[in-house]
């Protein structure tokens, strides 16, 4: 109930938004009000972007958890798309979400509400030297009890036999 009133109302409130900047300030100053704020969006998306870029490099390089700087960077490229999309209630959460203890404080919240799951390997790839150690392990591959069948001659030669005669 509450999202088909906003996917409503975000646009009523928009406009009007614009009628009464625009009466106050004039026509002129308020487009240029709305071009100053997408190009501040598309500044700050790449400023900050690459910051998150190097952040989340720096975290995983380190073997720390990359998810917050992860979820602060989705937060900033929200915000970066909020100021890029003209009106000025977007512009105004879009600008809330650039200062670092709101992006936080709705951070801490979005974790609370959502379960994240990693997956971390013991080993660590160090490029095309050690595919071939790799290659000699043991091929393990995970059937259900439907997805294979046993012959008569698998009891008596087992399929590593086979493949050396």
């Amino acid at each position: 109930m509450l999202i088909p009133l906003v996917i409503l109302g975000l646009p009523l409130a928009e406009i009007a938004g614009f009628v009464i900047v625009g009466r106050e300030i004039g026509l002129a100053m308020t487009l240029l009000l709305v071009l100053l704020s997408a190009i501040a969006g598309v500044v700050l998306l790449r400023v900050q972007g690459f910051a998150v870029i190097r952040r989340v490099q720096e975290a995983t390089r380190t073997g720390s958890d990359p998810g917050r700087e992860v979820l602060g960077g989705a937060l900033m490229f929200v915000a970066a798309l909020l100021l890029m999309v003209p009106g000025f209630i977007s512009d105004i959460f879009g600008l809330l979400l650039f200062v670092p203890p709101v992006r936080q404080a709705i951070a801490s919240y979005l974790r609370s509400r959502m379960t994240v799951v990693t997956a971390a390997s013991s080993q660590s790839w160090h490029g095309p030297s050690h595919a071939p150690q790799e290659r000699n392990q043991p091929r393990v591959i995970d059937l259900g009890e439907g997805e294979f069948s046993r012959t008569e001659d698998d009891d008596v030669n087992p399929p590593e036999e086979r493949r050396r005669q």
